[in-house]
């Protein structure tokens, strides 16, 4: 998974594309970040709350270490999930 991108590199081959979540900070449970598909599929009649996990978008904030551009600030991050 490479985060902040939307192509693989040279070489590596596209698994999927989508966009970089993690749990809320307020949560207690853990988290971690993930790169949801862009296009995910839902299984059939699940419409019930499991008290699942929620999923936030992480998005870009400029200055420090993240440069705008090519960031946009405010902007949800895209990732690549690609093999070798």
């Amino acid at each position: 998974m490479i985060p902040g991108r939307n192509k693989c590199l040279d070489g590596w081959t596209l698994e999927y594309e989508g966009y970089l979540v993690a749990g809320d900070i307020l949560h207690s449970a853990a988290s971690e970040f993930i790169c949801l598909d862009a296009k995910p599929e839902s299984l059939p009649n699940d419409s019930g709350d499991n008290n699942g996990k929620l999923f936030y978008f992480a998005e870009a904030r400029c200055g420090g270490s993240l440069k705008c551009p090519p960031y946009v600030d405010g902007r949800e991050l895209t990732c690549v999930v690609c093999t070798k």
